[in-house]
């Protein structure tokens, strides 16, 4: 157990701190992150995901459809309970609520998991678990929060919903992962040669990712509220844990329940902090979350390793 705990939160512990110490350093500014996101979002991380699911076989993809509506559910549903006790409950406005919303709903799985997950579910697991994460993050959460937070900008200039979630179906992240689960179901299988090729670049996808993380951890002045607080302890420690139950309760495999669990335990996404600084607010929370929250990862996953394992 300690072997698979080490592997999978050094790479967190060691790559944040060589982007931390990059952002130090000078090497890399804040303005730079965004052209290293953009690379994983458009070549890398859709590589990954394509090669992944490709090299699972089509008996074991369907053995994980609990695994991937699991992960998918409860990543919208807890957006979506946690944007309203943060509006409606605790009176915050529009905007705050909505990067509250996301933070607590939206572990960083599609940046990160492909690092952490593999050791701990096995790379099949991961990659279901990603690519739920993916659809999660990319086709719901987000649209939803770019039209939130344009409308409390501007009521005039937010996008219709339909047109956000169109417009995220162009985005290699999205497809990518579907024409390879089309290709599974099909039994249809591309060129070990040629998958080994896309995964050169696929594989540098986690590491860019923290990488980049640790320099927006540099780069954004770290302050510790009540609300960075809240959403930390909800992410980290309450979502994982009623999640848990949950998943219990409906009467799932050890197995699924335990895949779930490690992907939901993942800390806050990097997502937060850039739609943050995109809008204009709440960025210094937004970025003391996505510290907070990383630093103690470290304490919460393993306990949520030991526990479940």
């Amino acid at each position: 157990m300690l072997s698979n705990i080490l592997a999978a939160m050094l790479p967190l512990v060691v790559v944040f701190s060589l982007g931390y110490r990059a952002g130090w350093h000078k090497d890399f500014n804040a303005e730079q992150v965004s052209t290293l996101n953009r690379m994983v979002m458009l070549y890398a991380f859709p590589l990954n995901l394509f090669v992944g699911i490709t090299g699972t076989p089509r008996a074991t993809l369907a053995e994980q459809v609990p695994l991937a509506a699991s992960v998918f559910l409860i990543m919208c549903g807890s957006f979506a309970v946690a944007y309203g006790l943060s509006r409606y409950v605790f009176r915050r406005d529009g905007a705050a609520s909505t990067l509250q919303g996301l933070a607590i709903g939206g572990p960083s799985v599609p940046f990160i998991g492909s690092a952490m997950l593999p050791p701990l579910i096995g790379h099949s697991s991961a990659t279901v678990a990603i690519s739920a994460a993916v659809f999660a993050m990319v086709l719901v959460q987000t649209p939803i929060s770019l039209m939130l937070l344009a409308k409390n900008a501007d009521a005039a200039a937010a996008p219709p919903l339909l047109k956000q979630i169109l417009s995220s179906l162009e985005e290699p992240i999205v497809w990518a992962p579907i024409v390879a689960t089309a290709l599974v179901i099909l039994d249809l299988h591309p060129p070990h040669a040629l998958l080994n090729a896309m995964g050169l670049l696929g594989n540098t996808t986690a590491g860019v990712a923290l990488f980049a993380s640790g320099i927006v951890l540099f780069s954004q002045r770290v302050s510790i509220t009540l609300p960075v607080i809240v959403t930390v302890a909800s992410r980290n420690i309450v979502v994982p844990a009623l999640s848990w139950l949950l998943l219990a309760a409906i009467g799932l495999s050890h197995e699924t329940i335990r895949a779930a669990i490690m992907a939901l335990s993942i800390p806050v996404g990097t997502v937060v902090v850039i739609l943050g600084v995109r809008f204009r607010v709440d960025e210094r929370e937004a970025a003391s979350t996505l510290f907070l929250s990383a630093v103690l990862s470290v304490l919460t996953m393993t306990f949520f390793i030991a526990c479940v394992s």
